[in-house]
């Protein structure tokens, strides 16, 4: 029997990322998103968690000491190489792959679902990738399972405190609503406070989505 095809990271950005998760220390911390946790209690006990780039996976290991079965993507192998680390230290496991979200969405077998919950931290796409992931992880959900995501807004970029420069990368209601057509979204945009490791530190403008797929 053929192995499944496995998607290979895009070299560019992959190395990019590597060379930022090389620093010895965790660059956005240790401590889970503070969204995540404020509204992890929505999640089902032992919940299938699927994490979309999950980093040096602190938000993974987190979803996993509460005791929900994770599945974690990564396009930095350096990234998903601490994530393993940060989950055996913990104790606990987590099913981390290195990979490009859309290829590995399309092909993994690991992918497929279905998933309880889906978790995007501070993850900024370009738009024809953003709707692809939402088209692909959509149907995975189960009927009542949760979407979650926090992203930067255009606005973030005045504020000097983290996330990307190019303004396509980031998230407005109406973009929001176009990537996700077959979720019912409830949209808040905020500005808050951001202690996340070296990466994210101070006043941050950000979107926080919570969804749940639109009955059949």
């Amino acid at each position: 029997m053929n192995e499944p095809q496995r998607p290979a990271p895009v070299a560019g950005e992959a190395e990019r990322w590597d060379a930022r998760y090389a620093h010895p220390k965790f660059v956005y911390g240790y401590r889970p998103n503070d969204f995540l946790v404020d509204n992890a209690l929505m999640l089902r006990r032992c919940s299938r968690v699927l994490c979309l780039g999950d980093g040096e996976g602190r938000n993974g290991v987190w979803l996993a000491e509460q005791g929900h079965r994770v599945t974690s993507i990564d396009l930095s192998s350096v990234g998903v190489a601490k994530a393993r680390l940060l989950a055996s230290e913990r104790r606990v496991s987590i099913d981390a792959h290195v990979g490009d979200l859309v290829e590995w969405l399309r092909l993994d077998p690991a992918a497929q679902g279905p998933w309880d919950a889906v978790v995007m931290i501070f993850v900024h796409l370009p738009p024809e990738e953003r709707r692809q992931v939402a088209d692909l992880v959509t149907p995975r959900l189960v009927p009542r399972g949760l979407l979650l995501f926090e992203a930067f807004t255009p606005a973030q970029r005045q504020l000097g405190t983290g996330g990307p420069s190019d303004e396509r990368l980031l998230l407005t209601r109406d973009r929001v609503l176009h990537d996700w057509p077959g979720m019912q979204l409830d949209i808040r945009l905020t500005d808050r406070r951001i202690f996340e490791g070296m990466g994210h530190q101070g006043l941050g403008s950000v979107i926080q989505v919570l969804g749940q797929p639109r009955a059949a």
